[in-house]
């Protein structure tokens, strides 16, 4: 995948798919399950994330070395945290929707949980391949 999409395809999908939720009047489900889930979710990404990034980082050896010098590396650093904001913000809107009338939110917040959902899911997995590729490559 070329660099310019793969740094921009998480937040566009992200945008499409609210735009769909909001354009085809889909409501958020009620109920309070769904917004514990998600708090679940985004919380088992950010530990994944945060803990596979301190790996990373400490990671020690000559191929290690040439990695950490290589332009890659910054950029699979900021994957890494990109994912790791998406999901504690998402965890953090899931959190919010705690304060709403369960059988009737705002009308923005569908659409936005959507995004954040769309976005943690997206980066994660961004994330997550471009590290297996690097791992891949450089066997």
């Amino acid at each position: 995948m070329p660099r310019k999409i793969e740094r921009v395809y998480p937040y566009f999908v992200a945008i499409i798919s609210a735009i769909v939720f909001w354009r085809a009047h889909l409501k958020f489900p009620s109920g309070q399950e769904i917004l514990s889930a998600a708090i679940t979710l985004g919380a088992v990404f950010t530990g994944f994330l945060a803990t596979l990034e301190s790996m990373i980082i400490g990671l020690q050896g000559s191929k290690m070395r040439r990695f950490k010098n290589t332009m890659f590396f910054p950029l699979l650093l900021k994957y890494l945290r990109e994912a790791i904001w998406s999901a504690l913000i998402f965890c953090a809107v899931s959190l919010g929707g705690f304060f709403y009338d369960a059988a009737n939110p705002p009308i923005w917040y569908g659409p936005v949980w959507i995004f954040l959902g769309m976005t943690t899911i997206l980066t994660f997995q961004r994330a997550s391949s471009v590290l297996v590729k690097l791992i891949q490559s450089s066997d």
